[in-house]
Order: structure tokens, then sequence, then C-alpha cells
């Protein structure tokens, strides 16, 4: 047994790219890629190939409020589930793609004032995760930061960006119970409602 868990050094030199193809464009982009990679055992894998889906990189926030024990989640509709044939409105932290130079505590804080029309003065980083890593690039910095909820909630979003988004205040202890019974789904909310859950003296 390891007692501590340590990455296996790797950089670029451990991976061979033989192609890399534009397959499709839209909101973001479709890219075919053959590779090979550096094996563990010191030898090289075989040509492999995968599709990676990329529209950038996200920041998302949780707002959170100290003197309710409160979270403001938001609910909009998400594309996700009609490959599954479901209707996925989904509950999710604060969220917005980052342009390039932009940087990620200042899009949390932005996205935070365009879908709840709050103000978080320093957002507190939770982690930097990739969402989906076998077939989606998109890299998530989270935070969470506080906020008085007292008055939050309602309808928010642009117009030119078609959101719809309704923004709702629980208790933290509400949302972690949502978190495990099936009507939070979004994994990156998961995991930021129980860091919350365990941290949230950090947050004042």
């Amino acid at each position: 047994m390891e007692k501590h868990l340590t990455p296996t050094p790797r950089s670029l030199d451990d991976v061979k790219i033989r192609t890399r193809e534009l397959i499709g464009r839209g909101w973001g982009k479709l890219e075919r890629f053959v590779f090979r990679h550096r094996r563990f055992d010191g030898g090289w894998s075989e040509d492999i190939t995968r599709d990676l889906y990329t529209i950038g990189e996200v920041s998302m926030i949780l707002p959170y409020d100290p003197a309710l024990d409160a979270v403001l989640l938001v609910e909009q509709f998400r594309t996700c589930g009609l490959y599954w044939n479901e209707a996925t409105w989904l509950f999710e932290a604060i969220a917005g793609v980052i342009d390039p130079g932009e940087p990620p505590p200042e899009v949390a804080r932005r996205e935070a004032v365009e879908e709840a029309g709050l103000d978080i003065s320093t957002p507190v980083h939770i982690a930097t995760a990739y969402s989906s890593p076998g077939g989606y690039g998109e890299r998530t910095y989270m935070y969470a930061g506080a906020a008085d909820l007292s008055a939050a909630g309602g309808l928010h979003g642009l117009a030119h960006e078609h959101e719809d988004i309704r923004a709702v205040v629980v208790p933290l202890a509400e949302a972690h119970a949502a978190a495990f019974d099936g009507r939070i789904r979004d994994a990156k909310t998961i995991l930021m409602i129980q860091w919350l859950t365990a941290n949230k003296s950090q947050i004042f």
C-alpha cells in the first residue's frame, strides 16, 4: 500500500501525437486525435484514436451566506439529457466560459452578477478539474464565496446568450441532501457542495 498519492512524472515528451484533425465546429469544436503514450512499464502504447470535444475553460462559483447557512443554486435547461431522451433542467452552481486572458476568479464574480444579481468580493478556490477527461476537454475552476442571500433569488440571465435562469436559495444542509438523492445531477456542483459542507468556516 502506498502511503502517499504521488502522480507519475509525465510531460508532453511522453505523448506522441500522430495526427490532430478538426472534424466538427459549432459552439465548441470536435477534434480527432491519433496518438501514442508512454506506458507504466516504460514502453509505448499502440496508436489510439480518440475524439475530444472542447468549448474552453469554465469558472464556477457557489455563493454561501454564513448568516443564513444557505447557498444559492441556479436552475436551467441543459442539452446533456437529449442524448438520453430526458428533459434536463438541472440545478448547478453559477458558471460561465472564460474568455482568453480573463482571470478565473473575476469570471466567477461576473457570472454571479449576471446569473443571480450577487456581489461576491473574494472567491475561495476549491479545485481546478477536468469535467469528463475521457472525451471532454473542458477545464473548470471551482470557487465558493460569501454573499448576502437574504433577498436573492428570482429569474436572471442574458437574453442574447439565450439564458433562462431561476436562482434559488436553500439551506446548505438541504443542498447537501439534494446532492445525494438525485435532485442535483451535475458532478461539479456535487463536489462543490461537499467541499463547502466540510470547509464553510473558510467562507466569511
